[in-house]
């Protein structure tokens, strides 16, 4: 389900970089995007929903029904609640955020400015919609219910797809459908969610006594820490937006591009595993079962590591021809593909990082600690702001890129340092050995896509005739890459096609 959605977000961006490509309109509408997006990393599927979760899993498991719906429902009116004083306070400071913080010399070009401010008006009640689908997506998972809500992003992706196919030019610019696409597309999420809950006895029940609630007033208490890492978070992305819209047009909309990319490569699998083993921990924390937790993180790791490493060297070699063969259309012209392959370069590099943070963030998540990653990232966010500023100059968008790469992975050696210190040994050397296969493994698919691309291949094909020699040269790599797994003897590739054919055996 989850490929299936992140299949579905690249389209949408397809669609995107094919009405907007990455000119004044593109860069405009990422900046609206980038604002109540950004703030979902503390109100959907990030601190807020994360403090949910074990606080839902333990009652979920006391097999009490009455009390478990009483506690989403008051939880849920808090959140409602919540949303719309923050939707609401985002649209009234909506010019103060672009033009103060974000985008202040979009001023330069005539109309991009006013454009920005009007379309992220537009975005901010999004956030609420998605908010509300990240708790209802919570409590399908605390319950061991994984695909609904998996897919329900499919169905906000092709909603605002066909928004922007159908209406396109019934608006004054095609970003003002991309735009009222989103909103479309985040009720579509939610309400798809809520009749599996009822199949579950879950109903929700507005009430104004959610604080009363010694549970939520738990959740709030885990979350608190929580703020202050979305603010860094928040930090993070703001001066990373704030430096690409000061660099030449196109950076913002070409590192959303590439992220896009990056993000479909992580979400086929590193969220899907992170989801699933969030409630997992939670039980083995509550239980008090660390030798379980730790044998989790690292089954998880090797499993991240041998899916990552192939599909980063694939980006490195390949990003030019994957580039063009999936954006190459109508707006998105030849500038628009180097600048979003440069990006792309860089982002690659951060893939694993930034995945194996998911999972490794977990283990305290999964501890009710929310303390700890939060003042890591602060410190990680000095790191990050300082690269963004130096690299910046040399790398252009590039360097924007690359500072989020090594920022990723300085976070995740630090927060596996800290596990250590506390539960002991975690047997890392087996995930190590684990990678040092993977990467023997990927070399001769790398040195197989190497020989393509300097044979010239690729040189000038755009559209069907570059999808039908890229593709096949992907399979074929692909093909290379699992007989190289098997000779060298990873478990990994054991362990996959067993989960496949258990996956697919008759019930």
């Amino acid at each position: 389900m989850t490929v299936l959605s992140r299949i579905a977000g690249l389209l949408r961006e397809q669609v995107r970089g094919y009405y907007v490509g990455t000119g004044m309109f593109s860069d405009a509408f990422g900046i609206a995007a980038t604002i109540p997006n950004m703030l979902r990393r503390l109100f959907a599927e990030g601190a807020l929903s994360q403090a949910f979760v074990p606080v839902f899993t333990r009652l979920a498991s006391q097999e009490d029904r009455e009390r478990l719906s009483h506690f989403y429902s008051s939880f849920m009116s808090v959140l409602i609640l919540l949303m719309i004083v923050v939707t609401a306070l985002g649209i009234a400071v909506s010019g103060l955020l672009v033009s103060g913080v974000f985008a202040s010399k979009f001023a330069e070009v005539p109309g991009k400015l006013e454009l920005t401010i009007n379309l992220t008006r537009v975005m901010f009640p999004y956030l609420f919609l998605v908010s509300v689908a990240a708790i209802l997506q919570a409590a399908l998972n605390g319950l061991g219910v994984f695909g609904p809500s998996a897919f329900a992003p499919v169905l906000m992706n092709i909603a605002n797809i066909l928004v922007v196919v159908l209406f396109a030019y019934n608006f004054p610019n095609p970003a003002w459908a991309l735009s009222v696409g989103f909103l479309v597309g985040g009720v579509f999420q939610a309400v798809f969610q809520i009749p599996f809950l009822h199949k579950r006895g879950i109903r929700f029940r507005f009430t104004l006594d959610g604080f009363k609630d010694k549970h939520v007033r738990e959740v709030f208490r885990i979350f608190m820490p929580g703020i202050f890492s979305a603010g860094i978070y928040q930090i993070n992305v703001t001066v990373s937006q704030a430096i690409a819209a000061s660099l030449e047009e196109g950076s913002v909309a070409s590192l959303q591009y590439s992220l896009r990319l990056q993000e479909l490569s992580l979400g086929v699998f590193a969220v899907s595993v992170a989801t699933v083993i969030l409630p997992a921990m939670s039980r083995q924390a509550h239980e008090g079962n660390i030798e379980a937790l730790k044998d989790t993180l690292r089954y998880s790791l090797g499993l991240l590591g041998f899916v990552t490493i192939p599909v980063t060297a694939s980006f490195l070699v390949l990003a030019e021809p994957i580039v063009t063969l999936l954006f190459r259309y109508g707006a998105f012209d030849e500038q628009s593909v180097k600048m979003t392959v440069w990006a792309l370069y860089f982002h690659s590099a951060g893939i694993f990082f930034i995945g194996a943070y998911r999972n490794v963030v977990q283990v305290f998540y999964a501890q009710k600690d929310m303390k700890t990653p939060a003042w890591v990232a602060f410190f990680v966010m000095l790191i990050h702001v300082a690269l963004c500023y130096l690299l910046a100059v040399p790398l252009k968008h590039g360097g924007v890129a690359l500072a989020g790469s090594v920022a990723a992975g300085i976070n995740v050696l630090w927060l596996l340092l800290l596990i250590r210190s506390r539960m002991g040994r975690l047997g890392i050397n087996g995930v190590l050995l684990s990678l040092a296969k993977t990467t023997a493994a990927t070399t001769p698919m790398s040195v197989f896509f190497i020989v393509c691309v300097k044979s010239g291949v690729f040189s000038g094909k755009t559209g069907l005739g570059l999808g039908c020699l890229l593709i096949p040269c992907l399979i074929a790599g692909l093909g290379i890459f699992v007989l190289s797994a098997k000779l060298l003897g990873s478990q990994e590739l054991g362990d996959l096609f067993s989960l496949v054919r258990k996956r697919l055996k008759p019930r």
